[in-house]
């Protein structure tokens, strides 16, 4: 049998076995008739199940799959096959048989005992074991039954180390369990067989009271009605009577409405305080084929958005009328975009291969990016016009084994049995880093034990960190040694899991005070051997969003004000000195003015390109231009007008590297690092990990650099003159330290926002940091006056250089944070970024990105040339205004939680991958997901797999929530039990069975797939034995 068929200008072309199989599945243009790629399928005739799938294109094969089964029809062997190579990467199945019965080993023929991986330098393998006996207490009166013959006892990894599951219930379902730290963990259900609490237990197995319990409330449609955090604060979720997500509420009465449409698409989100009064709103529109339309703002200010036929957003017009254009190819991949159809004409190409890898970018400039891989899609050649080539290999697993880059060093990767990388090696073995997992470490205090599963140690070029944890996973010590000198870092927490005291190296306590919400809401610091001293207090918040304000420990109150788009609309402390700025945006979002905070006035204006590249600031009352800038379509910078001086930027033809600023030249290496600017001037050395090492000027050593294993400079020196430097967890910088280990500078945080700073004196001072984070005014409360300025309404791009002395007492007051993420470092001239060094002179970086055109189509330009509306504080990638969208409590990193949810179990949160769980995210990262499409699997019919998947899954949905039929016949009940898991399963095997793109990718549902058919053998031996011989 054959089908045809065809969606706009997508050829889909499906051959039929005589019993209606599919056995070929082509795609290719319907304008042509030229076949692109075709996918084979070898089914067994008898069961139905895969042997083989193939992907040739142009009668080249390209990928192959091949499974084995046993006679049970359980899969013993997965093969991924590289035609061009031969390798494979095999993982195989081992499962009980009757002889391991007799033997004793497993209860049950059918069992899965192993499954192995497809590394053959190491034992590869996850290990299942089972009870092989009711527990004697079944045999009691009333029965005391922890558990029955063939339920799983231990699942032990590759490493020996085990997860031990010592209770169930009458239905199967896990009571209790051991992890490998030892720590116990219970479940509880309701009557109807749903996750009602995970209780992470404490050391008092008597009480609950230092348990960690997390608690669901269900409406009797199944869908969760409440989470309770183990602090008592709550997430609460409404529904309609089509069983779609309208509202969520968090304890303080904030919510989120959603109005949806027939559809059940949101077509308005609103988010309002506990009074009620609305802070956040947008809305959306969608055509008959609920497609998303047009997007407006609070204001009512457009994104319209367009589709081909194959159902791909092919045209963006933004709110002031700027068009983009996407073109898609025969098999519905991006292969161009063309910004500002009708000005700047910025066109990017791209090109892919059958595997739908991206196999070459050009950019607006025409240079190309390529990428090249193996057959199992791994990126084996990287070449960039400005980083050039870089190769890749892997191990048998798909780990990379050596990245070479352009200069020539390789680094090498090893991986523990468990895939955990352990060790990096390069070029220069004293950079080597070395990762250690699971040892206790002997820093570690009673209490701070718990390291299994978890990195214990870090040893690098930079350091030796040494990590402990409580028996929540928590981090509650990290050591970072650097030439002997230990800096120590503790973290205390609430019961509920959320951060409340940080101890600094110098024993400096900084304590916080949260509310229901878990948000802080005051803090308080107390250095060794003083008084506590509040910093801030009275903190608000948004519903759902960004802090509103503090009152500072002297009284000044600092206030922070956003509209109804969640964009800042003013940033005021009213008390001389105190940071004051208003915001005003056009209707494309962009910033344009700076202003009072309390009046639209602009004092600063700003303008921009029809991508949204800064081009000008201009005096607010003259409309005088201050400083101006041009770009290429890329994004390079090409000139500059700063104050009276107009610099030409120059380019070579081959690459993106600034070669030349107003005839200053600079230099590179072949990896694209700029190693010289001005000659002699300024240099920078690189060693073999990639990072700089070393800056001169005039040839002369002013500063050495050292790195840790997260790429954090945690030591700078010279001479016998050394500063060390220490990071949180999510990187921000906690402190300076001079050689002796004593505290120069300690920086204190809300959130990502610097609000406090130490000095070497233990004086504490105020950060007042503008709408991106970035620190403006330092406050001395005890004089209460500004000691150190940087205003916001200096040169955009950070070239300003901050006021030092704003009191005139005749002090510097040195303090070097700048944008988000950076550090001014005057030996280098540079800011310190993270794993870049930013020049703020020219608003790039001297480096190209380290994960390459994924930062954006110019690797070198700094938040895409806007950076009062984005921040970039690790140098990898834009951050973009407005602030997050909503958000809520919910244990995202507890899988049991989101299986008690069902996924999006809370309503409609993952609907067709665009409107999100959280509540609404801001407008702009909605439309990435449309403007930067992924390649599209659509079927032959034109309906999109993430249509099908969302209607597989609501059909999913509706069969858990229906459950099994009760009887009080317990072998009907048993049958329907068996019933009921079967079709479940069946659903989760088409789903991962759908070639050759499944609309669940990765296999996802593999484990529990196994997990079931093991509870259903379970069952179906339980029938044989209680109810009847034959299965049902």
């Amino acid at each position: 049998m054959d089908k045809v068929s065809r969606a706009g200008s997508y050829l889909y072309d499906y051959d039929y076995d005589s019993n209606g199989i599919l056995v070929r599945k082509s795609e290719g243009s319907a304008d042509s008739g030229t076949l692109l790629r075709s996918s084979s399928y070898e089914v067994d005739p008898n069961s139905g199940l895969p042997l083989a799938y193939t992907l040739t294109e142009q009668g080249r094969v390209v990928q192959r799959q091949e499974w084995t089964y046993n006679a049970r029809g359980q899969t013993l062997t997965t093969a991924q096959i590289d035609p061009a190579s031969g390798a494979a990467r095999i993982t195989t199945q081992r499962y009980c048989e009757d002889a391991d019965v007799a033997a004793g080993v497993c209860p049950l023929a059918g069992l899965l005992l192993a499954s192995i991986g497809p590394r053959k330098d190491i034992a590869d393998s996850t290990n299942y074991s089972y009870y092989l006996s009711d527990d004697p207490g079944c045999g009691l009166v009333p029965a005391v039954c922890s558990y029955r013959k063939g339920d799983l006892w231990k699942l032990t990894d590759s490493l020996g180390r085990g997860t031990e599951y010592l209770a169930y219930d009458g239905a199967g379902r896990a009571l209790s369990t051991k992890d490998a730290n030892g720590v116990i963990t219970d479940y509880t259900y309701n009557p109807r067989g749903w996750l009602s609490a995970i209780k992470i237990r404490g050391t008092d197995a008597s009480s609950e009271a230092d348990d960690r319990i997390t608690r669901i409330d269900y409406w009797p449609t199944g869908l969760a009605k409440r989470v309770t955090q183990p602090d008592g604060g709550f997430t609460s979720f409404t529904y309609d009577a089509a069983h779609r997500l309208t509202d969520i509420t968090d304890s303080a009465g904030n919510t989120v409405h959603y109005t949806l449409d027939n559809v059940g698409k949101r077509i308005k989100e609103d988010t309002k305080d506990a009074s009620g009064a609305l802070k956040r709103t947008l809305s959306r529109i969608y055509n008959e084929l609920s497609q998303l339309k047009t997007q407006a703002t609070a204001a009512g200010d457009p994104t319209d958005l367009g589709y081909d036929a194959g159902g791909n957003a092919n045209a963006v017009v933004d709110a002031l009328g700027v068009a983009t254009q996407n073109n898609f190819d025969p098999l519905n991949r991006l292969s161009r975009t063309l910004q500002d159809i009708a000005g700047i004409k910025a066109e990017t190409k791209f090109e892919h291969d059958a595997l739908d890898n991206l196999t070459k970018v050009t950019d607006p400039k025409g240079l190309d990016t390529k990428y090249e891989y193996n057959g199992f899609g791994d990126l084996v050649k990287f070449t960039s016009p400005d980083t050039g080539v870089t190769a890749y290999t892997y191990d048998s697993a798909g780990n990379r084994a050596t990245q070479t880059d352009a200069r020539g060093n390789t680094s090498a990767y090893s991986y523990d049995a468990l895939n955990r990388i352990t060790k990096i090696s390069y070029p220069t073995s004293s950079l080597n880093v070395t990762y250690t997992y699971d040892a206790i470490q002997p820093v570690c205090a009673s209490g701070e034990t718990f390291g299994i599963g978890r990195l214990s140690k870090m040893q690098d070029g930079g350091a030796i960190t040494q990590y402990c944890y409580n028996r929540f996973g928590d981090l509650v010590r990290k050591v970072q040694t650097s030439n002997g000198k230990a800096l120590v870092l503790r973290y205390d927490y609430t019961i509920g899991g959320q951060l409340q005291r940080m101890t600094y190296p110098d024993a400096t306590v900084v304590d916080s005070v949260r509310n229901a919400q878990g948000l802080t809401i005051e803090l308080g610091v107390t250095p060794l051997g003083g008084s506590r001293q509040v910093l801030l207090s009275n903190a608000s918040y948004y519903p759902f969003g960004p802090a509103g304000g503090w009152t500072c420990g002297n009284g000044r109150m600092l206030e922070r004000r956003f509209d109804l788009d969640y964009r800042p609309q003013a940033i005021q402390d009213a008390r001389p000195g105190g940071l004051e700025v208003g915001f005003g945006f056009d209707p494309a979002g962009n910033l344009t003015a700076l202003t009072p905070a309390s009046n639209s006035t602009p004092e600063i204006s700003l303008g921009y390109d029809a991508l949204g590249r800064l081009t000008a600031l201009k005096d607010g009352g003259t409309g005088t231009l201050i400083d101006g800038y041009t770009y290429d379509a890329t994004g390079n910078r090409l000139t500059a007008k700063v104050g009276t001086a107009t610099q030409a930027y120059i380019y070579p033809t081959t690459s993106h590297r600034l070669s030349a600023v107003a005839g200053v030249a600079r230099t590179y290496d072949a990896s694209g690092n700029a190693t010289a600017i001005g000659g002699t001037a300024r240099q920078y050395t690189y060693d073999t990990t990639g990072r700089m090492t070393q800056a001169r000027r005039a040839g002369a050593i002013t500063m050495n650099y050292r790195y840790n294993g997260r790429g954090e400079q945690v030591r700078r020196f010279l001479g016998a003159t050394n500063t060390y430097t220490l990071y949180d967890e999510s990187g921000h910088w906690l402190g300076d330290y001079d050689t002796n280990g004593v505290a120069r500078q300690q920086a204190i945080w809300l959130d990502d926002l610097p609000i406090g700073l130490l000095t070497d004196t233990t004086k504490l001072y105020y950060i007042e940091p503008d709408h991106l984070g970035s620190p403006r005014v330092v406050i001395d409360p005890a004089r209460d006056v500004a000691v150190w300025t940087w205003s916001l309404k200096g040169e955009a791009f950070g070239n300003t250089a901050p006021n030092q002395d704003p009191d005139g007492d005749g002090a510097a007051f040195v303090f070097d944070m700048r944008f988000a993420g950076q550090r001014y470092d005057a030996a280098s001239g540079l800011n310190q970024n993270h794993f870049r060094d930013y020049d703020a002179a020219t608003g790039r970086y001297a480096q190209s990105d380290p994960i390459g055109l994924a930062g954006g189509i110019s690797s070198y330009a700094y938040v895409g040339a806007s950076p009062l509306q984005m921040t970039d504080p690790s140098g990898l990638a834009a951050v973009s205004m407005p602030m997050p969208g909503p958000s809520m409590r919910i244990p995202v990193g507890n899988p049991l939680v989101w299986a008690a949810l069902g996924g999006a179990a809370i309503g409609a949160g993952f609907n067709a991958g665009y409107e999100y769980f959280s509540g609404g995210s801001s407008p702009g990262t909605d439309l990435y997901d449309w403007t930067h499409p992924q390649a599209s699997t659509a079927s032959g019919d034109g309906v999109s797999d993430s249509v099908r998947r969302n209607a597989e899954y609501d059909a999913y949905k509706e069969v858990q929530r229906a459950g099994y039929q009760r009887d009080p016949d317990p072998c009907k009940e048993l049958r329907n039990r068996i019933e009921f898991l079967k079709k479940i399963n069946k659903m989760r095997r088409a789903w991962d069975l759908a070639w050759p793109n499944p609309r669940w990718p990765g296999g996802r549902h593999a484990d529990v797939i196994s997990k079931d058919e093991e509870a259903l053998r379970r069952l179906e031996q339980q029938y044989r034995e209680q109810c009847s011989n034959d299965c049902p």
